[in-house]
């Protein structure tokens, strides 16, 4: 993928100063991602040290990037002379914007009664977009059934888990250059990127507490950890990233919690906006809400495990654009 150039954009916002602490890291693979010490949050939690993997510093702002990157570098590899995907936001974005650097066609498919505030950017990077009724699950589907028959590249959850995997790896071995992590929190939906972290921090011979964190209304991973076997769901605006009816990599994600000793915990929307605020005062970043919740994760996990002393690492990611 040396022969994709990123570049990265200045609109989702990393305030140098105070407020970032101290930096611990450059770039990432592939140009992605940002590692930094959060001192400030440090002092206000009362815990030994915390860094934040902010992936808002990407090109289209979040840690869909480093999947994006891996699954267009794929498809030019192999031939392909189109890539599709079934998305709600960030992800289309990520692949319209990795494909637009390489001549590849691009068809998103999308629920069509979603939010979908990043649409507008998918079309300037000249993706076709396609509205199904239904589901994000189902956009999905159509997306794969549109792939098999029109032999374009197939960048869904689970059609190629041997990129995801690799490339979520590579970002645990980053981090793992730059900090020994004595837990990580990474937002659930589908799961794919705690299972491929979990791969890679096993592959540098770490063993960090992975806790995932996601929304308490309508995510199978959160379901499946406590045993509930209650369906209901209740998607929002500002729970859409997280809301997962079926998430593709539960099993991968599961199996790290289990390894790892690690946990699982879900929350409200108030709780996401009050974290998204904190984040944004405190570490000088503007996080996608859903994401910003990794910090409640912390807060919880301490409580509940009574540690304070060690180094925790929060995964975050950005979201809608800025101006």
């Amino acid at each position: 993928m040396e022969a994709i150039k990123t570049v990265r954009s200045e609109a989702y916002g990393l305030n140098e100063g105070l407020s970032t602490g101290e930096s611990e890291a450059g770039d990432g693979p592939g140009g992605l991602g940002r590692l930094f010490r959060a001192t400030v949050l440090e002092r206000i939690l009362g815990v030994e040290e915390v860094y934040v993997d902010y992936e808002g510093a990407n090109p289209t702002g979040t840690h869909k990037d480093r999947i994006a990157l891996a699954h267009v570098g794929e498809a030019v590899k192999r031939g392909f002379s189109g890539i599709t995907v079934g998305t709600c936001g960030n992800y289309g974005v990520a692949v319209a914007y990795y494909a637009s650097l390489t001549g590849l066609r691009v068809r998103i498919f999308v629920p069509k009664d979603y939010t979908l505030e990043r649409l507008p950017e998918m079309k300037a990077f000249g993706a076709e977009i396609v509205e199904v009724p239904g589901t994000y699950e189902e956009a999905v589907a159509a997306s794969r059934a549109f792939a098999g028959k029109n032999d374009f590249y197939d960048a869904n959850p689970g059609s190629n888990r041997a990129v995801d995997m690799r490339a979520y790896s590579e970002m645990a071995l980053w981090i793992a250059s730059r900090v020994n992590p004595t837990a990580v929190f990474v937002p659930l939906g589908n799961g794919t990127t705690m299972a491929g972290l979990w791969e890679g921090f096993k592959a540098a011979g770490l063993a960090p507490r992975m806790v995932g964190v996601t929304t308490a209304f309508g995510n199978e991973i959160l379901r499946r950890f406590y045993g509930d076997g209650n369906g209901d769901f209740a998607e929002t605006e500002l729970n859409e990233p997280l809301v997962s009816e079926r998430s593709f990599d539960a099993d991968g994600a599961l199996k790290a919690v289990r390894e790892s000793n690690g946990y699982v915990f879900g929350f409200a929307d108030d709780s996401a906006l009050g974290c998204a605020e904190l984040m944004r005062v405190a570490a000088g970043i503007r996080p996608l809400p859903a994401s910003a919740l990794v910090l409640a994760g912390l807060v919880k996990f301490v409580r509940k495990f009574n540690l304070r002393n060690g180094r925790f690492v929060l995964v975050v990611t950005g979201g809608v654009r800025v101006g």
